[in-house]
C-alpha cells in the first residue's frame, strides 16, 4: 500500500513539474514571432517570396496545458513562379485573419500552425502594395 502511494506522488510531481515547465515558456518576442513567421511563409507558401512581416497585435491564449499565441500580422511578399501567373513578380501586402496567424507552444519550442498558413486564400487576404 505505501508503494502504491509513493509512486502516486512521484507521477503527481512529475506532472506537475512538466506543466510548470510548460507555463515557464515566455511568449516569443515580436522579433522571435517574425523569425518564425517567415520561416514557415518560405516553406508552406512558396507561391511568396516574404521580405517583410510586422507584428500589429498580439494575443497570448491558453487551455488546460496548451498554450499559443494568436497575431495580427501585416506582410509585404513578392509573388514568385510557384504561384498564379497573374501574382508572378507583384508586390502583395497580405493582412491574414488573426486565426490563420498562430503560434503554438510543442516541446518547449514555439512553432507556426502550418496548416493556418497553408489555407491562407490569398485573393482575399492580399492586395496590390503601393
Amino acid at each position: 500500500m505505501m508503494n502504491r502511494m509513493g509512486i502516486a506522488l512521484i507521477v503527481a510531481a512529475t506532472s506537475c513539474t512538466a506543466v510548470a515547465q510548460t507555463k515557464a515558456v515566455a511568449p516569443p518576442s515580436n522579433a522571435q514571432a517574425v523569425a518564425i513567421f517567415t520561416e514557415a511563409w518560405k516553406k508552406h507558401r512558396p507561391d511568396f517570396s516574404v521580405e517583410s512581416i510586422q507584428v500589429l497585435k498580439s494575443e497570448a491564449k491558453h487551455y488546460q496545458e496548451r498554450r499559443w499565441v494568436v497575431y495580427k500580422l501585416a506582410i509585404a511578399a513578392t509573388g514568385t513562379d510557384k504561384g498564379g501567373r497573374e501574382m508572378y513578380q507583384k508586390k502583395y501586402r497580405c493582412t491574414p485573419d488573426e486565426e490563420s496567424s498562430v503560434l503554438k507552444l510543442e516541446g518547449g519550442n514555439w512553432i507556426a500552425d502550418a496548416k493556418m498558413i497553408e489555407y491562407i486564400n490569398e485573393s482575399t487576404r492580399c492586395s496590390p502594395a503601393k
